[in-house]
């Protein structure tokens, strides 16, 4: 059981970990018009939902290893990692919330897009440094 939870947990992070792309993708986005630049929005929003999914599952799996199969993990690591990883799906709700909202429009300001991704990215990055450097906060 234990190598089947860390297979899930570790694919659910490099699935989460492709969202460092996501700044750059977005970029890309400014320069599509008309239907590309629609079909690039579907998509990112398709790819949002697949991050919520990754998410819960991280979630899932770390709780599970954590209370199986830890030797008593801070409550300062377990509160840090908690906290990033909430801070990042809010962001990447945030984020398709705004991509939805401008995914109808002509001519879309992607600041705000842009800011998430940047932020989201910035997220996941100090979460798996917290998370791969666990003997930091014994």
């Amino acid at each position: 059981m234990y190598s089947l939870l860390v297979f899930v947990h570790v694919a659910s992070a490099l699935f989460l970990g492709s969202f460092l792309s996501l700044p750059f993708v977005v970029h890309t986005v400014t320069r599509r018009t008309g239907k590309e630049r629609k079909a690039a929005l579907q998509t990112i929003i398709s790819f949002t939902r697949a991050g919520h999914y990754a998410l819960l599952s991280l979630f899932v799996t770390g709780g599970w290893l954590v209370v199986h199969y830890s030797a008593h993990p801070s409550m300062l690591w377990v509160g840090l990692s908690v906290s990033l990883l909430i801070l990042a799906a809010g962001l990447i709700g945030m984020m398709t919330k705004q991509l939805k909202q401008i995914s109808t429009e002509d001519r879309p300001h992607l600041a705000k897009i842009k800011a998430y991704s940047w932020l989201t990215a910035l997220m996941i990055i100090a979460s798996l440094f917290i998370m791969t450097n666990r003997q930091l906060f014994s």
